[in-house]
């Protein structure tokens, strides 16, 4: 069954919407924002592949990231099972842009540990310790982010009692090429 919409622009004008959709968090290492919505046929292929189901339908019907429940365990099924050249290619990810996401991990005010109460569920679930506490600030451990270490996953974000934890995209345009 396809669920396409056939042009979503199109719907939009007559819903007298005309901004384009709100960028998301698309596959991992997608080309470009325009060249996916320009090339994604919303076949549903992605979301039927993906082991963790983090992968949904936004508003418009294009694959979007929901880490709300699970994480991204990079199984790359997602891109096997897609037939149109919507991805880098994987030697230029390995050696340009190990990032999945232009974005970047932050954590908010609504945090617990932030707000001096004891949790540390987000370290817990960081795999590459790119979550830390320290008691520099309190008798009860802050979180830190090393950017450096945190490979997006998206573990913390659905483990966060607080929902303080999101992956933020940092430029409107994915660079990939």
């Amino acid at each position: 069954m396809n669920n396409k919409l056939e042009n979503p622009s199109r719907r939009r004008l007559f819903r007298g919407k005309v901004t384009p959709p709100t960028p998301s968090l698309r596959l991992p290492w997608i080309k470009n924002e325009d060249h996916f919505l320009s090339n994604c046929t919303q076949c549903g292929d992605c979301i039927e592949a993906c082991e963790t189901n983090i992968i949904i339908k936004d508003d418009a019907g294009f694959p979007a990231i929901d880490f709300s429940n699970n994480e991204c365990t990079f199984c790359d099924k997602c891109h096997a099972s897609c037939q149109q050249p919507l991805f880098v290619d994987k030697h230029d990810i390995k050696t340009n842009n190990p990032l999945p996401w232009p974005a970047q991990l932050e954590i908010n005010n609504q945090c617990l540990a932030e707000n001096n109460i004891f949790c540390q569920s987000c370290q817990d679930v960081c795999e590459t310790s790119a979550i830390v506490f320290d008691f520099k600030k309190s008798s009860i451990p802050t979180p830190t982010i090393n950017l450096a270490d945190c490979t997006q996953c998206g573990a913390c974000i659905s483990t966060c009692p607080q929902d303080a934890i999101s992956l933020n995209l940092t430029k409107l345009e994915i660079t990939h090429v």
